[in-house]
């Protein structure tokens, strides 16, 4: 059974970003969110590498939360940007390595006070292999349909799936069967967590998939409003209102309502209870990072 780890690599450098990608896998999906893969054994490295930063921070994010491992390029002259994804990496709580040729104690000083200042630094990225957390979740980024196979729906798997299975589509509660699974263009009886996958489902019509975000199991509890820690960096100036919590792959828009530490949380759509929530605010001003902080749920 297949299982694997999810990598982004992050730079707003667009060129070093593909030719650090390309040390660790092969570019497989050449679209806005370029996928590359590396397969050995049973053991799939999926390689993600989002190509609309700095102007899109949302794909962004949406990539980071997918992932438990982030490979950050960082230039011998940084810029805002740079300040930026150190944020999304420390507010995803993300592990990761740092790639540059600064000198290590600039690079310690630089990120002084954020978790990547223990991260190791390279000159180029280390191979790293590992297996996703089973959180009980499929993400879902296309949906279409396949003439005599029915709906079918492409993503990553945050846990083990069988052919069979009965699995519940948000936000819209419908369930669904899993008729078959392919990964790599190959026939599976199951998969399991940290794997791009294409699930053909029985059960639902293509107009009923069009706003799906993910696929979850049975016992996975799922919430439109929850309380909170709210995790704020010292140069954030947000206040109670409206912003975009990123989770899973996901981003919705939220109410907020911010008292000291603690934070009353609308979703705009019913998701999993994540273990933490990435706030972007994207009406910050031009320069200013966009990655507020984060949520731990209570």
């Amino acid at each position: 059974m297949y299982y694997g780890n999810i990598i982004t690599v992050l730079s707003s450098d667009k060129e070093k970003a593909e030719k650090i990608a390309d040390n660790l896998g092969k570019l497989h999906e050449n679209e806005k969110l370029k996928i590359y893969y590396r397969k050995k054994g049973d053991y799939i490295r999926s390689v993600l590498v989002p190509t609309e930063y700095p102007e899109k921070i949302l794909q962004t994010a949406e990539s980071v939360s997918l992932s438990s491992y982030c490979v950050f390029y960082l230039p011998i002259v940084p810029s805002w940007t740079e300040g930026e994804l150190a944020l999304l990496i420390a507010s995803a709580g993300c592990k990761g390595e740092i790639i540059t040729e600064m000198q290590e104690s600039d690079v310690r000083k630089l990120l002084k006070g954020l978790p990547l200042e223990e991260f190791p630094i390279r000159q180029i990225p280390e191979e790293v292999e590992g297996k996703e957390e089973d959180k009980g979740v499929v993400y879902i980024d296309k949906t279409f349909v396949v003439k005599g196979v029915g709906v079918v729906v492409t993503g990553f798997s945050y846990m083990q799936v069988k052919v069979h299975d009965k699995l519940k589509v948000m936000p819209q509660n419908k369930e669904v069967e899993i008729k078959s699974i392919q990964v790599l263009d190959e026939d599976q009886e199951a998969v399991d967590s940290g794997i791009r996958i294409g699930f053909a489902l029985r059960n639902v019509k293509e107009d009923e998939m069009k706003e799906a975000l993910l696929l979850v199991k049975s016992g996975v509890k799922t919430v439109k409003n929850f309380s909170g820690e709210i995790f704020l960096f010292p140069w954030t100036k947000i206040e109670s209102g409206n912003y975009h919590l990123v989770a899973n792959g996901v981003s919705v828009m939220s109410n907020l309502k911010i008292n000291g530490s603690s934070v009353d949380v609308e979703l705009s759509n019913e998701l999993p209870l994540s273990k933490r929530f990435i706030i972007v605010n994207v009406n910050a001003k031009q320069g200013k990072p966009r990655i507020a902080g984060y949520i731990m749920p209570k």
